[in-house]
């Protein structure tokens, strides 16, 4: 078990209260979406990285070619700057911070973010920081969609913040011409005309930091710099109000009672990294005993643990389901307004940082100094295992089954151990709103 440090916070006295939008809509959206009208009809998220994959392996002789004529200096010109990050949704929250700061760079310029639906955009719509996006539907129709905006919509400069795939490589350089930034790994890096190593070792949300400050010709002073970086974005929820059972929820809950958030779950594409709905439960037990609320949370792909939880949980009180029952922004809007949460290696649990929630978080075949929230929080993980980790997503290497056949990085993980973990995270945890 590590700790992290305390969260950057700029109000550290309470949660976050959103502001109120006009009467019209809910989610007011400054920003144009430039989305293809023909959507991704595959629900399936094995479906759809197959034949991202299966594009991205074509592309190898094209990056070649391409990098014959690559760019040894960058254009000067900053007005219109594309970003690439075509998956997924945990991956995106990551970036958002180093998008802020890349608009505050260049306040000026227009950000233009082209992704999947993979990420989920609507999310991300109304963001200060983004101005536009262009969703690729992986699709023969999409590809020509995608070659007719990369010609009609040339970038002064292209961000590929995706860590392996050689299609955002070739996408980079068509978008801007060849002046284009991204990572130098085993897998890619050939052609850009900022090539910039990238370091298994650090946390997700500094190395996407690192094509910014490269762009500023800040990167060698970038060990100052991470010290005033903070991945604390209220901003994802700015102008959202709460549908009205999240208001009766928290208007029914004592603002002394401490409220722990479970995120059992994973998306479909990686179960392996799911803890177990029974030791979740069983810390759900705990924590009521201990006097605290659980809120269960988790999308359609947890959908199955219903009714396991409501069984198990029947002979409790003061437990509350929310799986498959809210929006992203209505998730978002939870993790600011708990105690602490507790999460597996999925997708949400990149909300803590991004909105102050001191997090229990649990790393199994994934890379926890990676992947876990900067600060505010308690990474419980086996690191002493020869076999870890199995997913490392910079060599394309991500595995939905255990080489071991054992899942001892997750077996051997106790709800004893990850509720001492929260309790401990209670002793110093902001009172809610």
């Amino acid at each position: 078990m590590r700790s992290h440090g305390k969260p950057h916070i700029d109000n550290p006295t309470g949660r976050l209260t959103p502001s109120v939008p006009g009467p019209d809509s809910r989610y007011p959206s400054s920003i144009l979406s430039i989305v293809t009208d023909r959507p991704d009809n595959s629900d399936d998220p094995k479906a759809f990285y197959g034949r991202l994959k299966l594009l991205d392996r074509s592309m190898c002789l094209f990056v070649w070619l391409v990098s014959l004529f690559r760019k040894s200096t960058l254009c000067e010109g900053r007005d219109r700057i594309g970003v690439i990050k075509l998956a997924a949704m945990g991956d995106a929250l990551c970036l958002l911070p180093s998008l802020r700061e890349l608009k505050k760079a260049y306040p000026g310029s227009k950000v233009t973010w082209l992704t999947t639906q993979r990420i989920n955009p609507e999310l991300f719509e109304g963001l200060p920081f983004v101005d536009e996006f262009f969703v690729i539907t992986p699709s023969a129709r999409g590809l020509l969609d995608l070659l007719s905006f990369l010609w009609n919509n040339p970038m002064d400069i292209a961000i590929d913040f995706d860590q392996y795939y050689l299609s955002s490589e070739l996408i980079a350089y068509l978008w801007s011409r060849g002046d284009s930034v991204g990572y130098r790994t085993p897998l890619k890096g050939r052609s850009f005309a900022l090539p910039i190593e990238y370091d298994p070792e650090k946390n997700e949300k500094l190395v996407f930091y690192d094509p910014v400050l490269a762009l500023q010709g800040n990167l060698d002073q970038r060990a100052a710099l991470y010290n005033e970086f903070s991945p604390y974005l209220p901003e994802i929820i700015n102008g959202y109000v709460p549908p009205p059972n999240l208001q009766r929820l928290f208007g029914s809950i004592r603002k002394d009672t401490p409220v722990v958030a479970i995120y059992p779950g994973a998306g479909r594409g990686s179960l392996i990294r799911r803890w177990g709905i029974e030791k979740s439960i069983a810390v759900a037990k705990k924590c009521i005993e201990a006097g605290s609320v659980v809120i269960f949370l988790g999308g359609k792909d947890e959908g199955g643990y219903k009714e396991v939880i409501r069984r198990e949980m029947s002979s409790c009180s003061g437990w509350h389901d929310l799986i498959g029952s809210c929006k992203l922004r209505d998730t978002a809007y939870v993790f600011s307004q708990v105690s602490t949460v507790i999460s597996n290696d999925g997708g949400l649990l990149h909300f803590c940082d991004l909105l102050g929630a001191p997090c229990v978080s649990i790393f199994g075949p994934g890379m926890g100094i990676k992947w876990a929230p900067m600060a505010g929080g308690i990474l419980v993980e086996r690191n002493e295992l020869n076999c870890k980790p199995c997913i490392i997503q910079y060599l394309a290497e991500i595995s939905d089954v255990c080489k071991m056949g054992t899942r001892e990085c997750l077996e051997g993980i106790t709800p004893e151990e990850v509720f001492d973990a929260c309790q401990e995270l209670l002793k110093t945890s902001r009172l809610r709103h």
